[in-house]
Formats: C-alpha cells, sequence, structure tokens
C-alpha cells in the first residue's frame, strides 16, 4: 500500500510502473497520436510485437490500419473512424492479420486520452487502443451458430410437416364432416324437422373450424411446394397486410422466379414477412413495396416503405452493433437480427438502409440461387399493384 502511495505522488515512478505492467500483460496496446499525419502509433508493448511478429520499426509512425491488409470493407472499421473522428470511446470487432499473414479476430476498444484526465470535454493528447485476440471465441460462437442453425432447421422441418398434416389430416376430415353436415341439413329441411337449424348451426361451427385450421396450416407453412410458391406467398402476405391495413398502400412486385431449395423461399418469405411487419408496425408508412426479381444469377428480395425510417445508428446490422443497440433492437422488436439470422442460413447478404428520399430499404440477397427455369412450367404474371 505503501509502495503505490509513493507512485501515485510519484509522477515518474508511476509511469514506469504503469510502462512496465503494459510490458507484462498479454494484451496488445498500442498509443497514437492524433496531432501528427494520418494518426500514427507513437508506442506498443511488448506482447503487440510477440503476438503480431512486428518489430517495433515496423509498427512506429504508422497508423493501425497496416494491420487490416487488403481487408479494409468491413462494417466495423467505419464505425471505428467514426468514433476517432468524434473523438469518442469505441468498442468493435474486426479482422487484423499477422505479419506472417495469418488473420485474428480482434476486440478493440480504442479510447481518447485527454489532456487533463478529469476534463471529460477537453483536448485530446492521445489515443490508446486495447486489443484482445478473440479468435477462440468467435471459433466457438461459430460451433454453436452451427448447432443453433441444425436445431433452427430441424424446427422449421417439424413447423412445415405439422402445417401439412393439419391441412391434409384434421382440414381434410373437417371437410368430410361437412359435406355429411350438409346432406344432413337438406334432409332435415325437406322433411320439415325443428332440428335442421341446429344441424345448420353445427355446420356453421365445423366451417368455421375448417376454416382456423385452414389459417394455422397456412401460417405455419406459406410457402406451398410449387416451384413458384414464394411468389404466390408473398402476393398473399401482401394482400392480407392490405385488407388489414386499409389506410396503407401494400403492393407486390413479383416476377415468376422458380426454386429448387424451398429453405431459400421459407426464409426470404419470413424476412419479408418481418420487414413488412416493422414497416407497419414501428415506421407508421403509408405505402410499402415489396419486390422478388433476378438479377444475373441472384435472387433480389426487397421491401421498401414511406416510413420514419430505422434509425441510422442501427443500420449496421451485424458484429459491429454494439450491445446496447442490440438490446434497443430487441426491446423495439424490430426483428433485424431474426431477419439477419435467416439470412445467414441461406448465405444471403441482408442490407437495412434509411432511403435517401425518406423511409427504410430493407434488401436480402441470394447469390448463386438454387433456382432456375423449369421445364413445363409456364411463366405467369408477377406483379400485382
Amino acid at each position: 500500500m505503501d509502495r503505490l502511495s509513493d507512485t501515485n505522488a510519484n509522477p515518474r515512478l508511476s509511469a514506469e510502473v504503469l510502462e512496465r505492467a503494459l510490458h507484462a500483460t498479454d494484451i496488445m496496446v498500442v498509443l497514437t497520436d492524433p496531432h501528427l499525419e494520418d494518426n500514427p502509433i507513437i508506442w506498443v508493448n511488448d506482447y503487440f510485437c510477440q503476438f503480431t511478429g512486428y518489430g517495433r520499426d515496423e509498427v512506429l509512425g504508422r497508423n493501425c490500419r497496416f494491420l487490416q491488409g487488403d481487408d479494409r470493407d468491413q462494417p466495423a472499421i467505419r464505425r471505428l473512424r467514426r468514433a476517432i473522428d468524434a473523438g469518442e470511446s469505441v468498442n468493435v470487432h474486426i479482422r487484423n492479420y499477422r505479419k506472417d499473414g495469418s488473420p485474428f479476430d480482434n476486440d478493440l476498444y480504442v479510447s481518447p486520452v485527454r489532456e487533463t484526465p478529469s476534463d471529460l470535454d477537453g483536448p485530446i493528447r492521445y489515443f490508446i487502443g486495447v486489443q484482445n485476440d478473440s479468435t477462440a471465441r468467435i471459433r466457438a460462437e461459430a460451433e454453436v451458430a452451427d448447432r443453433t442453425r441444425e436445431v433452427h432447421e430441424t424446427a422449421e422441418n417439424e413447423r412445415e410437416r405439422f402445417g401439412m398434416d393439419l391441412h391434409d389430416g384434421l382440414g381434410q376430415e373437417l371437410a368430410g364432416v361437412g359435406l355429411l353436415l350438409k346432406a344432413l341439413v337438406g334432409r332435415l329441411e325437406d322433411e320439415g324437422s325443428a332440428s335442421g337449424a341446429l344441424a345448420g348451426r353445427v355446420l356453421d361451427l365445423v366451417e368455421e373450424a375448417l376454416s382456423s385450421a385452414r389459417d394455422m396450416a397456412r401460417g405455419l407453412n406459406p410457402v406451398d411446394a410449387s416451384p413458384y410458391g414464394l411468389g404466390d406467398a408473398l402476393r398473399t402476405l401482401c394482400d392480407r397486410v392490405a385488407e388489414s391495413q386499409p389506410d396503407i398502400e401494400v403492393r407486390a412486385r413479383v416476377e415468376p422466379i422458380p426454386f429448387d431449395d424451398r429453405r431459400e423461399a421459407r426464409h426470404l418469405y419470413r424476412i419479408a414477412q418481418e420487414a413488412l411487419s416493422n414497416a407497419v408496425k414501428h415506421a407508421e408508412a403509408s405505402q410499402v413495396l415489396v419486390t422478388l426479381h433476378r438479377t444475373g444469377g441472384s435472387v433480389h428480395l426487397e421491401v421498401r416503405d414511406d416510413g420514419a425510417g430505422v434509425p441510422e445508428e442501427l443500420t449496421e446490422v451485424g458484429d459491429a452493433v454494439p450491445v446496447q443497440d442490440r438490446a434497443e433492437l430487441a426491446r423495439r422488436g424490430m426483428g433485424l437480427y431474426g431477419m439477419r439470422y435467416r439470412a445467414d442460413l441461406i448465405g444471403a447478404a441482408l442490407t437495412v438502409r434509411r432511403d435517401d428520399g425518406g423511409g427504410t430499404v430493407v434488401r436480402c440477397v441470394v447469390p448463386d440461387a438454387a433456382s432456375g427455369p423449369r421445364a413445363g412450367h409456364r411463366a405467369r404474371s408477377g406483379e400485382r399493384e
């Protein structure tokens, strides 16, 4: 305790102790000077050199971006640059590369070091970056994601099977009961029996139950088994939303695209369903357009609305979004991570952005989609407005 008090009382000794401590840690630490051109590195600890394979003479005077190699198109890098330009602290996950070219996942914490620590709005003297190798954690998370994906697909398949059983089993049985009741009602009415009215009421109840069973089956399995099932399902979805929301103009512009892989069609439908729900519930939109088209070998699904627009800080759907924003997304029920997860399951790219003219654009692109022209299937008109 006395020794610690001595270091606090002696700034020179305190700096020496701090530097030894930073060199002793197994976390990478760098210090940059924003007053010099390109905010170069002016100090690194020993572990940084040990882990990356770079010597100090190869690091000092360079901007930290050299660790990214040619891998510059990472959403987290944009967040990092914005935070540094604003003089703010930031935590991002980025991919960096050692001197030998091997990649590693990096949990990076960057904070400004101000001239006067107690003055949170004072001039910035340095930036400190603390980097932690998260490769093992990311690999473990990927394995968990694979297992989760398997469970999710199993659940989707079971839901589809249950929907088919509900339609083909209970639905058909109720339809058969309805036919018998119709015949019974007709006979009772011909005989002038007072029981005819009661039988008619029972028939009404059976028809209501049949309608409910069909709606449940459609909800569990909205994309039918035909190769053009996705287009039909999207048009039906838009029609149903338009009926329930008469103040909102909902249009579907859908090309007749056949799908060999029903998984792709099923997940694209759920993404469109969630995006359409967001436009209605959160965006206060007056117009929504759902489009499905093919460009080259890729299938493009887009849901565009003219509402309030998704908050700018929430448009980077993925690992780049900070934890507090993820909680906000969940609180608001916007389902952006659910859409991202479904896109990942089919190898698609999902983007969510504010439209220049107002509103939100959700776009999902499936590269090299497992679909194509089929002999014997006549192209059908795909646009309904």
